[in-house]
């Protein structure tokens, strides 16, 4: 059954809905009827996850009611997995990255511009696009997390004494450190330059490597993405 991220409110067994937006792909894209039944949760970060198995009850053009037929609670670990990406070269890379991110569960995606890169500032005027992004991967992959989303040029200010793991192409060194709360960081296309690593100079990190291997950015992001959640 599908899932849905969006604002509701719950009065008893029922639930309300009255994004329009939703309604309206739940009506022409999705044609769904009065009996049918779906999934739905909050984008808010919340130490109780609560996921609702809904019937559709009562239907209008300005709002849907919903009666509960289950329940699913999941209990967020105090545990953080961000990832620091590279800005790459092209916007729509961007997009991609961070559908893919949000697909592996990071709790937070930070664009940073390296010295390699050419995009070098954030595009207010895309802000709702990569939002939509992030709520429709966090819906077709059924993930409990809606990433937070940041451009930063200072790292120091986000990471602190936080763990940082490096995932770079350049080297051969590989280590297995864990923290609870842990920012990852791929390179951009090129690789990390000397005066990139300067710009972390004030922690201790940690890097991991594929060897020889060569990956683009948003192949790493995939792959580091989900090591970084799972494995680390």
């Amino acid at each position: 059954m599908q899932l849905f991220v969006t604002e509701y409110t719950k009065k008893d067994t029922h639930i309300i809905v009255a994004d329009t937006d939703l309604l309206s792909q739940l009506r022409k894209v999705l044609r769904v009827s009065i009996g049918d039944v779906i999934w739905i949760q909050s984008p808010h970060k919340e130490d109780k996850k609560i996921r609702y198995e809904i019937r559709i009850e009562v239907w209008d053009n300005k709002m849907v009611e919903w009666t509960i037929i289950s329940e699913q609670t999941h209990e967020n670990t105090h545990k953080k997995r961000n990832m620091i990406v590279a800005m790459p070269n092209k916007r729509d890379k961007v997009e991609l990255i961070i559908q893919k991110l949000t697909e592996c569960g990071l709790d937070q995606i930070v664009f940073w511009p390296s010295e390699r890169s050419i995009i070098r500032e954030r595009n207010p005027k895309k802000e709702e696009r990569l939002q939509k992004i992030i709520k429709e991967a966090v819906e077709q992959s059924r993930g409990r997390t809606v990433p937070e989303l940041l451009f930063t040029n200072n790292p120091k200010s986000l990471v602190a004494d936080n763990l940082l793991v490096i995932f770079d192409k350049q080297t051969e060194i590989s280590h297995k450190e864990k923290s609870d709360h842990m920012y990852g960081l791929i390179w951009p296309e090129g690789g990390l330059t000397t005066r990139d690593y300067q710009t972390f100079e004030w922690t201790t990190h940690t890097i991991y490597t594929l060897g020889e291997t060569i990956l683009r950015t948003e192949t790493a992001a995939i792959i580091w993405g989900r090591i970084l959640k799972n494995n680390i």
